[in-house]
């Protein structure tokens, strides 16, 4: 199976399900993300989005249902399966360059490997000049770049991330949004994306799912079928901002 652009799938989701004893959260959920493909996750306050992204990401295990990496079963074992919390996770007592390379030594990348990712990500995204410097002596952008760049650095068959820039101010937002795309269309990863900044979503996003209120099922999939880099004050982009706000009403 392909995308509208020809990319294989790469992750399947199938059936999707997730209950707190007789509260069903998470209601036989499918859909498929291509290879490469940036899909952004939105939905009404409440409805599961971090649930839903935990049950993606093995953290917790799923009542029904599966993901599936190339055809197998997800498995952080085997598939590299990459998180960015809202909140950032910085490891304290390592550098800033220690810090992106901690997901590469975990996974046993070989020396020249993650000396030749850490110059190349460090560079692209800023990091260069604070790179011998702890977290404690960076901004709070600095920490969360670190902690999207450390995904970013091992390859990751599916990167997952909730709501990474919630915390900061709008320009910062913007900022980093920018930095991220760079990244991807860089790197090429598969992105799975979680905001309720419905703006954000179209400013990112290729295609956005809308998650409706509790029992949690897909309600719509909208295309976002915009140039690069995005204007706010497109008429198309309004147009499907609109839309996904009109979609996302609890009523």
């Amino acid at each position: 199976m392909t995308d509208y652009l020809g990319r294989r799938n790469k992750i399947e989701v199938k059936n999707l399900t997730r209950r707190f004893g007789d509260l069903l959260v998470l209601d036989h959920i499918n859909f498929t993300v291509a290879e490469g493909e940036f899909l952004a996750i939105v939905g009404p306050t409440g409805c599961g989005k971090t649930t839903f992204l935990n049950c993606l990401s093995k953290l917790i295990p799923t009542s029904e249902g599966d993901i599936y990496v190339d055809g197998e079963v997800a498995n952080p074992k085997k598939h590299n399966l990459a998180f960015v919390f809202q909140e950032p996770t910085c490891l304290p007592w390592r550098t800033v360059r220690d810090n992106v390379a901690y997901g590469m030594e975990v996974k046993h990348f070989p020396k020249d490997r993650i000396e030749k990712k850490l110059n190349d990500i460090l560079n692209m995204v800023g990091l260069a000049d604070t790179a011998n410097l702890f977290p404690n002596q960076v901004s709070a952008s600095m920490m969360q770049r670190i902690a999207v760049s450390r995904a970013f650095a091992v390859d990751p068959d599916l990167l997952m991330m909730d709501e990474p820039y919630g915390q900061l101010d709008i320009k910062l937002r913007y900022y980093l949004e920018d930095e991220l795309i760079k990244l991807w269309q860089t790197l090429k990863s598969t992105v799975l994306f979680v905001t309720h900044n419905i703006e954000e979503a179209v400013y990112v996003a290729e295609r956005i799912l809308v998650l409706s209120n509790k029992p949690t099922h897909i309600k719509a999939e909208v295309l976002v079928d915009l140039p690069r880099p995005r204007s706010l004050i497109d008429p198309k982009f309004v147009e499907i901002r609109k839309q996904v706000t009109e979609l996302i009403r609890w009523w």
